[in-house]
């Protein structure tokens, strides 16, 4: 059984720098005409109630999406907790799904395992085998007062602040390329070759 999706909203994290990337915004990248995060989107949608697009600059090409686009509300590219708090506080849902733009990869079995029902902490993260991912995860809105103190005290590491907090981890040693990301171009020829070989 699954978390009745009406209590989940999903916060796709597209606001940062993408420095590696030459600061070509990675939520807009496109593979044959289609952007990356579109499927990301839609299987969103499948799963959670609803969307929101954490972005900092570009409004009105992601306006394409149709979905609701938020900026941070701690300003100049302070990382992901940074467009977190900006979701938990724009969400009414009691959870929200945390998911970076650029992991084309993910499919139904992430969701599926993510949102599982025995949900009895505050945060549950990804777990790929090596390491945490510590910006694919569910996390109780009930959190946001928690974590402004933590930003309001200078604070942005998203690791240091899970490290304060009891973390529910869900393993996905089975599955890492679910988080294969696309941080630079390279990344970028690499997902397209493994895209090429899964369509033939």
């Amino acid at each position: 059984m699954l978390i009745n999706k009406q209590d989940i909203t999903t916060l796709i994290l597209a606001g940062g720098k993408s420095s590696r990337m030459g600061g070509n915004d990675k939520g807009l990248i496109k593979i044959n005409d289609e952007y990356i995060m579109s499927e990301l989107i839609e299987l969103s949608e499948k799963f959670t109630n609803s969307v929101i697009l954490n972005i900092n600059r570009n409004k009105d090409i992601y306006e394409k999406f149709k979905i609701k686009l938020i900026s941070d509300l701690h300003v100049n590219f302070q990382g992901p907790l940074a467009g977190i708090y900006s979701g938990m506080t724009e969400a009414k849902t009691k959870y929200i799904l945390i998911l970076p733009c650029d992991c084309p990869m993910i499919s139904d079995i992430f969701f599926k395992d993510i949102l599982k029902d025995n949900f009895k902490d505050k945060i549950r993260c990804a777990h790929d085998g090596n390491r945490l991912q510590p910006v694919h995860a569910l996390i109780d809105r009930s959190m946001a007062s928690n974590l402004k103190v933590f930003l309001d005290s200078g604070e942005r590491k998203i690791d240091k602040w899970y490290n304060q907090e009891k973390l529910e981890i869900i393993d996905f040693s089975n599955n890492p390329q679910f988080f294969m990301n696309i941080n630079t171009p390279e990344d970028l020829e690499k997902y397209k070759l493994e895209k090429m070989k899964d369509d033939n």
